[in-house]
């Protein structure tokens, strides 16, 4: 109980040193008015003025003010703020009460006591100290009606004591309303002060407002610039997504045009290759109307003179018109009039330039220099494509030269060997393989050899013949016919598996013959190059022709052998 009083007392304003200062100067005027007032109750004015009650009362409040004020200079102010005013009160009470009760001068410290209480309290000593006053009255005034009270006559100590007591009243007043105007200097200081923090918070404020408005036009701007990016690089990847299953130069190169135009929004696409001296870049493709009319009639610029494609494929730098009217090095091209703005690149491949890829737009400005770091990286794409699709075409034309002239070559060497050498071929049946006396002849087979295609033939019961042409470079060369025998019977898929060997025998069948073929060529050489050999070792006309005839004999099989020398021709070298 005693420490929720004590809590209820205690206050923010225990801690500030301007009020334990003023806690301690309110003391100091009590403690000197006790001093002062103190001694005349003692009769040093008279004996009418000796009141032994009054002196025992201020001294007791005279030693509680004491404490009190050694209290509030070691900084606890509780006790002082309680003690003091009760201390006050009840040595008034005590002095009103064997006095002259209301009318006694010493009641004129109630006043006192209420300031007193009130600056020490505040509002809780509307609870405290105002009841106690109240109570105190009443029990004086009580006093006062009895009709055993005789009221004492005014001395001079009275003259001083109510002199003393507005003087301690004017001083506490005084530091009261000191302690008012300085609250109140605080408070217009503090008002200052935030009205000048709240200045900077809103300059700050105002200062992030702009910093944040800016961070975020340049997110918006990084992130319009990052989508434009991530656009442009999605169009790069459909572009190469688009032309990488082409493989025909031909096809390439519209799709290309085609596909730019519609991707990056231009309205014309161009792709020029450099001709085989590299003097001219010749217009290969174009998606335009204009850039149509002018692969009609071979538009071609000269490399490092005309245009922004001639710069181009000089220089192997990009180039950017962002207004065509005020670029020197743009060329006017007629077929072109709503041009506005133009970017060439170069298109190049392990160093060497190949070509330029050529876009132009109806806007003015349409190209930023950030969008060449893009189309740099398209033309690349479309020079590696472009390139791809050369090699490609190199690639099949040499292949077929290399087929057309194996193929020559298989047909000369089957030409060659297939008469007695090869035979007609082998029939296997149940009773072995025995080679083929007579060539087959039935419907199957001629239709085979005629159309160049399987024949399957189904008859009565399980019965089925199947034909399957052998080729060899696309030309029929014979026949493989499988017949059915007991309950088996040919189908499609026996067909299928007879053709794939049948293919496996064609291939087996010309790398025999020209193995055949290249060994023959070798024996034939060596053999003419015996002969060569030998008769050379002869100066002798008679011994260089018996040389001759023996070793072709011997060559030969023991073949008869004339050789004939014409007298004419003799008598013509001599």
């Amino acid at each position: 109980m005693f420490e929720r009083f004590i809590n209820f007392l205690k206050s923010e304003d225990d801690l500030d040193p301007s009020f334990i200062r003023l806690t301690r100067n309110i003391l100091v005027i009590v403690l000197v008015t006790n001093l002062a007032v103190l001694p005349l109750v003692t009769g040093i004015a008279g004996e009418g003025s000796r009141n032994p009650l009054a002196f025992a009362a201020l001294l007791a409040s005279l030693f509680v003010e004491a404490i009190a004020l050694v209290l509030v200079w070691q900084g606890n102010l509780t006790l002082a703020k309680i003690s003091v005013p009760a201390a006050l009160l009840m040595a008034i009470a005590a002095i009103s009460l064997n006095t002259n009760g209301l009318r006694d001068t010493s009641f004129y410290a109630i006043p006192i006591v209420l300031i007193l209480s009130a600056i020490l309290m505040g509002r809780r000593s509307l609870f405290i100290v105002t009841p106690l006053v109240i109570l105190t009255s009443v029990i004086v005034a009580v006093r006062d009606l009895s009709s055993e009270f005789t009221p004492l006559p005014a001395g001079i100590d009275d003259a001083i004591i109510v002199p003393l007591l507005f003087l301690a009243t004017a001083g506490i007043t005084h530091i009261m309303i000191s302690r008012l105007n300085e609250t109140a200097e605080r408070a217009r200081q503090s008002e200052q002060e935030k009205r000048r923090e709240n200045e900077e918070l809103m300059a700050l404020r105002a200062s992030l407002e702009d910093r944040v408005r800016e961070r975020t036009l340049k997110l918006e701007e990084t992130n319009q610039l990052s989508g434009k990016k991530a656009k442009q690089f999605k169009a790069v990847a459909q572009v190469m997504n688009a032309v990488s299953s082409v493989q025909s130069l031909d096809e390439l190169l519209p799709l290309v045009t085609r596909v730019i135009s519609q991707q990056f929004d231009v309205y014309h696409v161009g792709i020029f290759l450099l001709d085989e001296a590299g003097g001219s870049a010749i217009l290969r493709a174009a998606n335009s109307e204009g850039g149509q009319r002018m692969l009609a009639r071979k538009h071609s610029l000269p490399v490092g003179q005309t245009g922004i494609v001639g710069f181009v494929t000089a220089t192997g730098q990009p180039r950017i018109a962002l207004d065509v009217g005020a670029d020197s090095v743009y060329f006017n091209n007629p077929d072109l009039p709503e041009t506005h703005s133009e970017i060439a690149l170069p298109l190049q491949y392990g160093g060497k330039i190949i070509g330029a890829l050529d876009a132009q737009s109806a806007e003015p400005n349409a190209f930023l220099p950030d969008d060449v770091e893009v189309l740099v990286t398209l033309a690349d794409q479309v020079s590696v494509a472009i390139t791809n699709a050369q090699t490609f075409a190199a690639a099949q034309r040499a292949l077929a030269e290399a087929q057309s002239a194996v193929g020559q070559t298989a047909q000369e060497a089957w030409q060659i060997l297939r008469p007695t050498q090869i035979g007609l071929g082998f029939s296997y049946s149940e009773t072995g393989i025995k080679p083929l006396q007579y060539a087959v002849d039935n419907p199957q087979v001629n239709e085979a050899l005629a159309k160049g295609k399987t024949v399957l033939t189904s008859g009565p019961g399980n019965w089925s013949r199947l034909a399957i042409p052998v080729r060899l470079r696309d030309k029929v060369i014979g026949v493989m016919q499988l017949s059915s025998r007991g309950d088996l019977k040919l189908t499609s898929d026996d067909a299928e598996i007879a053709e794939a060997v049948a293919e496996r025998l064609s291939l087996a069948i010309e790398t025999a013959t020209l193995l055949q073929s290249s060994q023959r060529r070798a024996d034939l050489e060596k053999v003419t190059a015996s002969i060569a050999s030998k008769v050379s070792a002869s100066t002798r006309f008679d011994t260089i022709i018996q040389t001759a005839a023996q070793e072709l004999s011997r060559a030969l099989g023991g073949s008869d052998v004339i050789i004939q020398i014409e007298p004419a021709s003799l008598k013509m070298n001599t």
